[in-house]
């Protein structure tokens, strides 16, 4: 004979829906950089120094500043309608116009497209203080970078404040306009700088015109806060 029985499953006592652990997303924490000399940094990083006093370079072309960096080649190609040609350890070398493999940034803002393809023709040289090329794997942390990274920070504000211009000129109808201000009044600092460059070239239908305008605006908030705001425009 067969006796039929059932079965219930039934929650400890006890227990409670909200008592079951439950799977989070996870939060990713970003620390707030600090300076750190490149000798102490884990990586292949280079800093170049950008306008200091008696510095004749020109301020037209990124390649004038990165030709002594380890590891990167700059060429000037030029050709202003199609940029200048940087690879770094041979990422980028195959790109025919623009820089391909190699992350830009300006101020901390990218400045390559989603494409992969950036200009160094929109960096203001004017009134930038510094560029860093980090090069290797470590550039992974900026994105699908897989050559290495190039960014320039303009400089903050100076005191007592300033009025700067220069004016250079060359052959094939070649000149190049830049005058910048800087200073800081209390809690306040800025750092603006406009550049104005033309050629006729030295071939027929290669005439260019560039103007570059930057600025940076420092706020003080409270006590050892700060607000960055940083416009730049090319044309």
């Amino acid at each position: 004979m067969l006796a039929p029985s059932f079965a219930m499953a039934q929650t400890p006592v006890g227990s409670s829906p909200a008592s079951i652990p439950r799977s989070l997303p996870t939060i990713v924490v970003t620390a707030t950089r600090i300076p750190e000399p490149a000798f102490d940094v884990p990586a292949s990083i280079t800093a170049v120094q950008v306008g200091n006093p008696g510095d004749d370079t020109p301020g037209i072309n990124a390649s004038a500043y990165l030709r002594s960096v380890p590891g990167v080649l700059a060429r000037d190609r030029q050709n202003y309608a199609q940029d200048e040609q940087i690879s770094i350890r041979g990422f980028g070398s195959r790109a025919t116009f623009g820089v391909r493999g190699v992350r830009l940034y300006t101020d901390g803002i990218p400045a390559t497209m989603p494409d992969g393809q950036g200009q160094v023709s929109n960096f203001d040289f004017g009134g930038a203080e510094r560029i860093e090329v980090l090069r290797g794997p470590f550039s992974a942390l900026y994105g699908n970078s897989s050559g290495g990274v190039i960014q320039i920070f303009t400089a903050d504000g100076s005191r007592p404040p300033e009025v700067l211009g220069n004016f250079g000129g060359g052959s094939y109808g070649q000149w190049r306009t830049d005058v910048g201000a800087r200073g800081i009044y209390g809690g306040f600092g800025y750092n603006l700088d406009l550049s104005d460059f033309r050629s006729d070239g030295y071939r027929r239908h290669s005439r260019a015109k560039r103007v570059n305008g930057n600025a940076k605006l420092d706020f003080k908030l409270g006590t050892g806060g700060k607000l960055t705001v940083v416009l730049n425009t090319v044309s």
